[in-house]
């Protein structure tokens, strides 16, 4: 069996137990023995294992008790789907350790000009993309970027698109780049 066959096998196993969830206290059991088989299937890839970590079975109100249990079953089912898709589409993504997760190359000429060329390993952006967004809002953007339309007007819809996700996404995309060590360091120095 594949390591994909064996995650997809782990993952559906996950979501059949989720049936005879009946209530917050099961529901935060099942999301942590979930988020161990994740953390074995994607192990360096803390994106996808906060998202699915962030589906809440139980919120604050001023009156009730808040349960929103039979909505957090739907939430982490679709999520674990997608995974599941994903996985049978792409495979398993190449994991690179969190050490090596952003690679910065920062080149100074000093002459008359000053010039700063930093590089960065999109493969780490790539799996950001993917940890925050559900596979048809990628292939929504994938249509937009292979688009016949002009830069300036691909650029409007591709922003309205992400908009369109909600403005935690851009947000949460944005943190996780912002807050990967090497990028954050890179960062300081140059402002």
């Amino acid at each position: 069996m594949t390591k994909e066959e064996t995650a997809i096998l782990a993952i559906n196993e996950k979501i059949s137990k989720l049936s005879k969830i009946i209530n917050h206290t099961q529901f935060e059991n099942w999301k942590r023995t979930t988020s161990t088989t994740l953390s074995n299937i994607y192990a360096n890839d803390g994106i996808r294992i906060s998202k699915f970590e962030s589906i809440m079975s139980k919120v604050r109100v001023i009156s009730g008790n808040g349960e929103r249990t039979p909505e957090a079953k739907i939430e982490a089912i679709e999520y674990l789907s997608s995974l599941i898709s994903d996985i049978e589409k792409f495979g398993l993504p190449h994991l690179i350790s969190k050490h090596d997760a952003l690679s910065i190359n920062v080149h100074q000429h000093n002459e008359q000009n000053q010039s700063t060329q930093v590089s960065i390993n999109f493969e780490y952006i790539v799996e950001i993309l993917k940890g925050e967004l559900r596979t048809s809002e990628i292939e929504e953007l994938k249509e937009i970027i292979e688009s016949e339309m002009e830069q300036k007007e691909k650029k409007k819809s591709f922003t309205d698109k992400i908009k369109s996700f909600g403005t935690d996404v851009s947000s949460n995309i944005l943190a996780s780049i912002f807050t990967n060590a090497q990028v954050y360091q890179k960062f300081g120095e140059f402002l």
